[in-house]
């Protein structure tokens, strides 16, 4: 990795080109095509800045635009990546390089994702016939027709729930991409930085009782409110799963624990849905003490 960052950074043509080439075999493996295709544009930004790293984005887009056209993939793909992966990565590893705060970027990775919530409720209607019609052809043909109708039955729950579902995982995955990005350089250039910034990693104290306040407004029956207020909250709920994980590399580092903690965690993080909920807890419990220690006046 030492070698590839290295070659990225020695020059625009070559992280053009690098950058290009990354994202075309990102396509091979497709859970992985937003990190693989976003940590590279992501090290630029936060090595060389916006200015020089914009230049590398516009770059990319218009090979993969060529590449696309030609390999029949569509003509699109350029600036389906750019919009949904190398801008995101870009304006957040912005944030990232001014402010030297991942808790900052997490915050910025964050807000995007409730943009994009917000953007899809104007279009509510269409992208639920486009869901339904999706899904329908999806499991027909491929299920008998009672479990048609069970799959059907559950999608139909979800349904109004799809775009924070998506969103949180767009949040997430831009997360993990500039973090990486940030681990990368930190590789480099300033090896074990990444450790002491990812463990001081902590979200203001509003968005806890923001997330309190959406989670409230979810279960109530306010219709279009409790849905818009149910999809926001899976965007903050990704956000806090970060900061919860961030608290307990910081517990254990501090406590000199055993590493093995860690591996349990990310094993039942892997495996166990609620070690998700659990670390939320864990996350906005730290942030709210942590938070309040810093607020003058409580060092008296």
């Amino acid at each position: 990795m030492k070698s590839l960052g290295n070659y990225i950074l020695s020059g625009r043509f070559k992280s053009v080109a690098m950058i290009s080439l990354i994202t075309i075999l990102s396509l091979l493996v497709p859970p992985l095509s937003y990190i693989l295709s976003g940590a590279p544009l992501g090290l630029v930004t936060l090595r060389k800045g916006g200015k020089n790293s914009f230049r590398i984005l516009i770059g990319t887009v218009i090979i993969i635009t060529v590449f696309g056209y030609f390999s029949n993939i569509g003509f699109g793909m350029g600036a389906a990546f750019a919009t949904s992966v190398w801008l995101p990565v870009w304006a957040t590893s912005i944030v990232l390089r001014i402010t030297e705060s991942q808790g900052m970027a997490v915050l910025v990775a964050g807000g995007i994702g409730i943009l994009f919530v917000l953007i899809l409720a104007f279009f509510n209607e269409e992208l639920t016939v486009l869901w339904q019609t999706w899904i329908h052809s999806l499991i027909e043909g491929n299920f008998s027709t009672p479990e048609v109708a069970q799959l059907e039955e559950v999608f139909d729950s979800i349904l109004p729930f799809i775009s924070g579902i998506v969103a949180a995982g767009i949040v997430l995955s831009l997360i993990v991409t500039v973090l990486l990005a940030r681990r990368w350089q930190s590789t480099l250039y300033n090896p074990g930085g990444f450790r002491q910034e990812f463990q001081d990693l902590l979200l203001p104290g509003w968005l806890t009782f923001l997330t309190i306040a959406c989670f409230t407004l979810s279960i109530l029956n306010l219709e279009d409110l409790s849905r818009l207020a149910s999809n926001f909250l899976a965007v903050m709920l990704v956000m806090h799963v970060i900061q919860g994980i961030a608290s307990v590399h910081r517990i254990v580092f501090i406590r000199a624990l055993s590493k093995n903690w860690l591996i349990l965690m990310y094993s039942f993080l892997m495996f166990l849905p609620q070690m998700a909920l659990f670390l939320v807890c864990i996350g906005m419990v730290d942030a709210l003490n942590r938070g309040k220690k810093s607020m003058p006046g409580d060092a008296d």
